[in-house]
């Protein structure tokens, strides 16, 4: 399902985007679900980054269209952003709030047509790069890149990521189930590594390239070293030192001694 939002306060315009909307899904057998918001303001404040393609008024009554994406932007950096007017000149400003193409008014079904083949082949693409946390009465969206690992501490769960902590109320086993196996890998109890962002690893414990160290259960080591081996084998970017435990990069200059 791609889910489209329509923030525009013309009745008529908007009718022929959602009709235009509508026959592009009917006619590529294509589930799509279109919201309505007449208001930026209320649209911003109802927003849970839940759509995959804005569709954005320029000339709105109580927000210009601009400003309200820059709004949009500071909680939502990824979501696709169009935007709609009647004077295509209008439209460079979209270049400032990273909008991904405009269309002009009235709209004309076969270049809406083309626009939407483009723009949901790349959502679908971008889509299992992302996943959404429900942190307390909002959703937050975050790149599965930016996970370097997860922890569990009685029903909290913290993602640690690149730049910052998310916490939620949750299980790890529920967590896990968000995550794509091949890249994550969960070591211990209460907790679950990406693999991107191992450093080496031991009998007893892993370290992760920004210096975290977390604990590798003894049931599990046998299954996390071969897939860390695994997911690095591909690129040739690993060693994987067999008589004494420890896995590390080809570009570190650690060395392994043999007891």
């Amino acid at each position: 399902m791609i889910n489209i939002v329509i923030i525009e306060d013309s009745e008529e315009d908007y009718k022929y985007l959602a009709d235009g909307i509508r026959e592009y899904s009917e006619k590529n057998g294509e589930a799509i679900s279109v919201r309505h918001y007449a208001s930026a303001l209320m649209f911003l404040d109802e927003y849970k980054m839940d759509a995959d393609i804005i569709f954005m008024d320029i000339e709105l009554p109580d927000i210009n269209g601009v400003l309200a994406s820059e709004k949009l932007r500071m909680r939502d950096a990824d979501v696709t952003l169009v935007f709609v007017t009647n004077l295509a000149h209008m439209a460079i400003k979209g270049y400032g709030v990273s909008a991904t193409d405009f269309i002009v008014k009235p709209v004309n079904y076969y270049k809406l047509s083309a626009l939407l083949g483009k723009i949901i082949k790349k959502v679908k693409v971008n889509r299992d790069d992302y996943i959404c946390l429900p942190v307390e009465r909002s959703v937050v969206r975050i790149s599965l890149g930016q996970i370097i690992y997860v922890e569990a501490e009685a029903h909290r769960i913290t993602f640690h990521l690149t730049d910052r902590q998310i916490t939620y109320s949750g299980t790890l086993t529920a967590c896990q189930k968000m995550l794509p196996p091949e890249s994550f890998v969960r070591c211990y109890q209460s907790f679950i590594v990406n693999l991107k962002y191992v450093k080496a690893c031991s009998g007893n414990e892993i370290v992760m390239t920004d210096g975290s160290v977390i604990p590798l259960s003894r049931s599990n080591r046998k299954e996390v070293m071969a897939k860390i081996a695994g997911y690095f084998h591909g690129g040739g970017k690993w060693y994987f030192f067999v008589n004494c435990s420890f896995i590390y990069p080809i570009t570190s200059n650690v060395s392994c001694s043999y007891g």
